[in-house]
This record gives structure tokens, sequence and C-alpha cells, in this order.
């Protein structure tokens, strides 16, 4: 799949809530709460909702606590996300998440996040470090975020043949003779060289102009999704299972490129763990990661 390709596919909204379906924002004293409607929009090359479609919802209600604390109205940021994702979701899920401060020592907090499904099942769970920082930008009313709309635009690809090894599958996927799956191109991605590259877009913006963490968190999180499906065997199927992220840096969201680089530390035939590290592609560091994938 080319450059030019995705960037006639890639789909064009105004902020980064809106295509991951997220809204209905809730709060009661340090504790906040969202809705995430899930689509086909969201799914992957084989059809799936994996840990990297969970990242903007999780985050943005994870820093959302810590920012009401505020009472001077300092800016906050994220610093690090870690996630698990506990259970197999479907495709058109509805998901509240949950946050609350569990400690403020005044310039940083810590949040626990849980993500559940319309039935009140537990899918994804973890934490968000928040800072407060000193650069200012546009006021964010946080009370105005409208009812989530369904993340349903996009095509399911069609099913992978399972005789393919998974090192076929990433080929193929890099080729453009298989389907990356809606949230690649949702992303306007493609794999280059063995990396997961992707154009920014100013949709993927937060109020600083700058890249929001939910997004930082789904662009490694699915490199390291990629990385992972090219370590399967034949009729192996896989789970981005944690994801632990730092954000060191938040990049323009210009049409720059920032690309996602994963280097296997053990794949094992239950489990495999994978380091991360997202950089511009001048080479400014942005962010690292380290997760672990089941396999199955």
């Amino acid at each position: 799949m080319s450059s030019a390709d995705t960037a006639d596919q890639a789909p064009a909204f105004d902020n980064p809530l809106t295509p991951f379906g997220v809204g209905d924002l809730g709060r009661e004293g340090l504790v906040g709460t969202l809705v995430g409607q899930l689509g086909p929009r969201l799914a992957d090359h084989r059809g799936r909702i994996d840990l990297p479609v969970f990242a903007v919802l999780f985050d943005h209600v994870g820093g959302f606590p810590f920012f009401l604390a505020q009472e001077d109205g300092a800016s906050t940021l994220q610093s690090r996300l870690s996630m698990s994702l506990l259970a197999d979701v479907a495709v058109t899920e509805r998901l509240t998440g949950r946050a609350e401060v569990r400690t403020d020592d005044g310039t940083y907090g810590v949040s626990t996040v849980d993500l559940r499904t319309a039935a009140g099942r537990l899918c994804v769970t973890g934490t968000a470090r928040s800072v407060r920082v000193g650069r200012g930008g546009e006021d964010t009313d946080m009370d105005s975020l409208a009812a989530p709309s369904a993340a349903g635009e996009g095509c399911l690809p069609e099913p992978i043949d399972p005789e393919l090894s998974g090192r076929d599958i990433v080929d193929a996927i890099a080729a453009g003779a298989l389907d990356p799956g809606p949230i690649v191109r949702l992303l306007d991605g493609r794999i280059e060289e063995g990396r997961f590259v992707v154009r920014t877009a100013p949709w993927m913006g937060n109020h600083f102009g700058t890249m929001h963490g939910g997004l930082i968190a789904t662009i490694v999180a699915q490199g390291i999704s990629l990385a992972a499906q090219a370590h399967t065997a034949p009729g192996v199927d896989y789970r981005v299972a944690d994801l632990s992220v730092g954000f060191y840096r938040s990049p323009a969201v210009d049409g720059g490129e920032v690309i996602v680089e994963v280097e296997p530390v053990k794949v094992g035939r239950r489990i495999g763990s994978f380091d991360a590290v997202l950089r511009t592609r001048d080479g400014l560091l942005l962010s690292k990661a380290v997760a672990d994938v089941i396999f199955r």
C-alpha cells in the first residue's frame, strides 16, 4: 500500500475523538466517565478489535479527573499509560470508561482506569500518570463533548488464509496485496522496510495543537500488533494484552510522518514481549513502549 493510496483513503475528521466514537463525558468529584462506540472503522487487518483501538478513550478519560483537580486551571498532560486488555471485544461494542484520581501531590497524579462493555464486563484496566505543565493552550470545555457517533464507516477485511504464516501476512500487507484493515487506513499508515509509518493530520491534534496522547499510544500499539503478527505460525492468532507507553514529546500534526520501530525481546509459544520506539522521520524521539502479546 503506497502513501498515495492511504492518503486517498484516509477520512477527514475535526478531532481525535470523533473517529473513535468517544463522547458523553460525565463527572462526579474526582471521577470521570466517557463512552466509546466501536465500529468497523476501528477493526484491524483480521477484522478484530485489539488493544490499539482503546488507547484514545483510555487516555482521554484517564487524564480528565486530574485536569479537573487543578483549581487554578493549569494545563495537564499524560506522561505514561499502562493498559491491560482482559478479553476480546465485539466490533460494534459500546464501552464506558471510568477514571478516578488515586494520588495527587500537586504536580503529578495517578488515576486508575477501567473500560467496561455495555453488559458491564471489565475488558481493559490500567493506570494513567498525569503531570501539570507550564505551557498554555486553548481552554478546553470538558463538558462540551457530545454523544458519541458510531465508528461505523469502513468495511471489514476478508478473512485471511489460515495457511499463511504471520510473515507472509505482513509482507502481503506491505506489498498492498492484503487489506491492512480499517484502523491502519484511518491512521494513514503503511509498512515500510519493516517499520510502521503514519502520516500525521490535523484531526489527530489535542488542544495544544500537537498529537493527542491517545493517538500516539494507538500508533505505537498498532506497530507492535503488526510486529507480533509477523511472528505467528499459520493458523495462530494473537492479542496485544499489555502495553506501557511513555510520552516524551508530542509531534506536530502537519502532514509529517512518524515511524514505529519494534524489536522482539523474547517470543515464545504462548507469549511474546516487544519493545517499541516512536520517532519523527528525522529521528526525534517521541515515545517508548513495552508490550506483551498473547499467542493462541
